[in-house]
């Protein structure tokens, strides 16, 4: 069915809904809602804080005023008042708003509460078109829609069309939902807010089961093996021997989960989870090995060049003993030695290839590929680890990951991937206290890593941003501590916009020189290793994720010394503060799983709060509940047949519904 279907949508109105990316009845369907305004729920202003989103509906009480400031630029002022609130509404140069207000009519108007001197102001305000009815929804609209159009293309489409998915009213009622048909009516023309949500929920509830069992069904049925390895265990252990250390009792049940992985006759699909400091990398490097062994080629790839010739460093060392030839490849990498290296990789003599994204290169041909790596996974995108694996068809994978990410926690607890976890480290790691410092406490902290210098100790102090006039820029905190607390001992700096020669020269200064203190940006998150490094400061530590701030604080005390991570911030939150009593990476993601969501889960989006429908929070309770109710539409054959169909094209939900 198309939009022109539809009675009611005539061409213009088409139009204007394909401008703002709506272009068949279920995208218009499913753009549910963010908000919902009761008309008679009371508000409580004085109860609201600054900065909250409010919509209230008020006749002006007093005539609007409309002032030109200057050629370009105009403001329309008009008050209300809100059950016993004066209400002052400001719009710039939207001089078609005074006539508005000068009928005098009641109006809906939305924003965010400003609290002034002068009393209660709305800033941005914005009108909403009136409907009939108690509840009024809200959207949030493409550029070029109105909150009018899309009443009136809902109403159209909701007549016109009849919407059916795959949760049957008996499943339905069991799980507390509202059938897809009637949650789309209810969501858009409700009868009551609490219902409306609920329709909202249900909708995402049948996304998600949906989503999970096509995961399932694609895990299952089309992921049977093309590589095989023969059985090289008994290389496996004499390479084991040529180790250093002895691997922990985690590491060696986890290389011998992965061989059975590989063993097996499903494609091996894996997240390598172990906290910082816990040994992943050389698990890796094992399971490569074996891959090796039988004739297989591995790709690791790493999110930074940093990382990836770190990596690279680890590899020659430890293949190397081997007689194993491995190669790195990033974007820096000169037009001569790149083709050197394409070629090793073409025709099978690099068994081993480290490198950046730029492994997903058009030119990068592999001879044999057995294993993909995917070190510091959270730091690539969806679309980016699939490139990787689409270019190395049929081999298997692994993604690594110290603090895993609310999607990835969600996948691997209800989807595709395989968990191997490393949750005990090496005897000699060392203890990380974690602490906040505000900002008057900055000289005590500069005094303590001053002596910390005197005795051979490094320390890194990390800024979110690069440049800037504040604290919180490494450009400017490096100029001011050049001068100033630390002017007496060697600084560097280090961020993303300097070459990869320069970042190279930084990074040997600050691990093997005499560099005591490095100032950088979060370019140094994952994997760095520096023997001496013993203190790491962190400054807007507010602003940055658990993720981060964990991978940050592991980048210290990585031979056993007692280490500190200061997290400079005059504002701490309850997420810092459960940062400061908690060093297992594993209930940290709990911990955001838990506060944050399980990230886009139907989507290849993974950063911020999860939103499937207008705001539904997708939750772990959302999500044992749709893990559930995936099993019982997967028990249904006819169900399960229909769901198979979508697994080869990947179609999402929204467009795999029926209309009629």
């Amino acid at each position: 069915m198309r939009l022109e279907d539809i009675k009611g949508l005539g061409k213009k109105r088409i139009e204007k809904l394909n401008a703002g990316g709506i272009c068949d009845p279920l995208d218009l369907l499913l753009l549910f809602p963010r908000a919902y305004f009761d008309r008679h729920a009371a508000i409580v202003w004085d109860a609201l804080p600054s900065g909250s989103d409010v919509i209230f509906e008020a006749p002006p009480a007093a005539p609007p005023v409309i002032k030109r400031i200057r050629r370009g630029l105009s403001y329309v002022k008009a008050e209300f008042v809100s059950f016993g609130t004066r209400v002052v509404c400001t719009w710039f140069n939207q001089d078609y708003v005074y006539r508005r207000l000068l009928v005098g009519d009641s109006l809906i108007i939305a924003g965010k509460l400003k609290r002034t001197k002068s009393g209660t102001e709305i800033a941005a305000p914005r009108i909403i078109s009136r409907r009939e009815g108690d509840i009024v929804p809200i959207y949030k609209l493409p550029a070029g829609l109105n909150q009018k159009l899309m009443y009136e293309a809902a109403a159209a489409a909701i007549a016109g069309v009849g919407v059916k998915g795959y949760v049957s009213a008996e499943l339905a009622e069991k799980y507390g939902m509202i059938p897809i048909g009637e949650a789309i009516a209810e969501a858009h023309f409700p009868t009551s807010v609490e219902r409306a949500e609920r329709a909202k929920e249900s909708a995402a509830t049948e996304a998600l089961a949906y989503t999970l069992s096509v995961y399932r069904l694609a895990k299952y049925g089309v992921s049977a093996r093309t590589n095989v390895y023969p059985d090289n265990r008994a290389r496996l252990a004499e390479a084991i021997k040529t180790l250093p250390f002895t691997l922990t009792d985690d590491q060696q049940t986890a290389v011998n989960e992965i061989i059975k992985c590989l063993s097996s006759d499903e494609r091996a699909n894996i997240l390598l989870q172990g906290d910082v400091g816990s040994g992943k990398t050389i698990v890796a490097f094992l399971a490569a090995y074996y891959a090796v062994c039988g004739g297989h080629q591995c790709a690791v790839m790493a999110p930074t060049e940093i990382l990836a010739r770190q990596h690279y460093e680890t590899a020659s060392a430890f293949f190397g003993k081997l007689n194993v030839t491995t190669v790195c490849l990033t974007g820096s990498t000169k037009a001569g030695e790149r083709e050197r290296i394409l070629s090793s990789i073409a025709d099978g003599s690099a068994s081993v290839v480290v490198g950046t994204h730029a492994l997903t290169g058009k030119d990068v041909k592999f001879f044999r590929a057995g294993l993909t790596i995917t070190d510091e996974q959270h730091r690539f995108g969806v679309c980016q680890r699939g490139s990787l694996e689409n270019k190395t068809a049929g081999a298997d994978n692994i993604v690594m990951s110290a603090t895993p990410i609310p999607r990835t926690l969600a996948l691997s607890l209800y989807g595709q991937l395989k968990t191997i976890n490393l949750r005990h480290k090496p005897q000699n790691n060392s203890c990380i206290t974690t602490a906040i410092v505000s900002k008057n406490k900055l000289r005590d902290m500069y005094g303590y890593i001053l002596r910390k210098a005197g005795r051979g100790e490094k320390t890194y102090i990390v800024c979110p941003r690069i440049d800037g006039d504040d604290d919180i820029s490494a450009i400017s905190l490096y100029r001011e501590l050049k001068k100033g607390a630390m002017k007496n001992i060697p600084v560097g700096l280090l961020h993303g916009r300097m070459s990869p020669a320069d970042k190279d020269r930084e990074m040997r200064a600050f691990s093997s020189g005499d560099t005591n203190v490095l100032v950088c940006t979060t370019v140094v998150e994952v994997g760095i290793d520096v023997k001496a490094a013993t203190t790491v400061v962190i400054f807007g530590a507010d602003r940055l994720g658990l993720s981060q701030l964990h991978q940050l604080r592991g980048r210290v005390g990585r031979r056993g010394q007692d280490s500190y991570c200061f997290l400079v911030s005059d504002d701490a939150d309850e997420r810092l503060r459960f940062l400061c009593g908690c060093s297992d990476g594993f209930a940290l993601a709990e911990y955001d799983f838990d506060t944050r969501g399980a990230g886009d889960f139907l989507g290849t989006r993974q950063h911020g709060a999860s939103e499937t429908f207008a705001g539904i929070r997708i939750g772990a309770e959302m999500l044992r509940r749709a893990e559930k109710l995936s099993s019982e539409l997967l028990a249904d054959e006819e169900v399960a047949k229909a769901l198979s169909e979508k697994v080869e094209s990947k179609e999402e939900f929204i467009r795999s519904l029926s209309l009629n």
